[in-house]
């Protein structure tokens, strides 16, 4: 391996490492406020889920709910294939280096993307539960 593709992945790993760390901890910060959202939601629903259709705020808060742990699965999803692709870049093939390269440097910000999309959805999840009480 020459020397500007052992830099490429060592930078490729150092930022897996940082995208697992913001993952995690993105993860743990909705995963521990998250059981309280599903409470307060299921605490206005008192007849059941029709209040759901007559209650548009809280129909609104079930949908942005669902859409977090979309983006939060979508963002796990992406670190997983680029950890595959990161493995294949250092302990495989060096054939079609064009396409792996633009794979490996195209997922962290796809990645990134999904968790500032999560996090701008939890707050604005967690500004909009009180009005909805």
């Amino acid at each position: 391996m020459d020397s500007k593709t052992n830099q490429k992945g060592w930078m490729a790993v150092v930022v897996w490492v940082a995208l697992l760390g913001a993952t995690a901890y993105t993860s743990n910060a909705t995963v521990n406020v998250f059981n309280a959202i599903i409470q307060t939601l299921f605490q206005t629903l008192v007849n059941g889920i029709g209040d759901l259709f007559t209650n548009y705020g809280v129909l609104f808060a079930t949908l942005l709910s669902i859409g977090l742990v979309f983006l939060l699965l979508s963002a796990w999803l992406g670190l997983v294939t680029y950890t595959f692709e990161i493995g294949g870049f250092i302990f495989g093939k060096e054939e079609d280096e064009e396409e792996e390269d633009s794979d490996i440097f195209s997922l962290p910000g796809q990645i990134a993307r999904y968790l500032g999309f999560s996090w701008g959805l939890f707050y604005i999840l967690f500004l909009m539960l009180p009005m909805v009480m």
